[in-house]
């Protein structure tokens, strides 16, 4: 991600099925400077994503689809304004829960217009 995450006019970004070795990713302050969508998708072993303060300004679309080993949705999404959309399909009902109405990481995502849940 370090070397990805300064590439200057990267603006798509989908991490699929065996796209990460760690079970952690970390988005930089600047990093994705560019970036407007982002999808993880059958991204199973991911268990930890970091996103500072300031990371991909641009991104309107954020896609989480079948990650279940993820379980909390990461705090610096709180300071990414331009978010319009994201969908969550297929996840742990324990993220699920806490991004419905009175989940506890709802602030997290309370600022976004459209919150997407699809299950199969």
């Amino acid at each position: 991600m370090p070397t990805m995450e300064k590439l200057p006019n990267f603006r798509i970004l989908e991490l699929d099925y065996e796209a990460l070795i760690a079970n952690k990713i970390y988005f930089s302050a600047q990093g994705f400077p560019k970036l407007e969508s982002l999808r993880l998708k059958q991204v199973f072993n991911l268990e930890e994503w970091n996103v500072d303060e300031g990371a991909m300004p641009c991104l309107r679309r954020l896609e989480i689809e079948e990650c279940s080993g993820m379980k909390i949705l990461p705090d610096g999404l709180r300071f990414i304004a331009t978010l319009q959309e994201m969908k969550i399909k297929a996840v742990a009902k324990e993220l699920k829960d806490k991004v419905v109405e009175g989940g506890e990481d709802l602030y997290k995502a309370q600022h976004i217009p459209s919150i997407i849940f699809q299950d199969y």
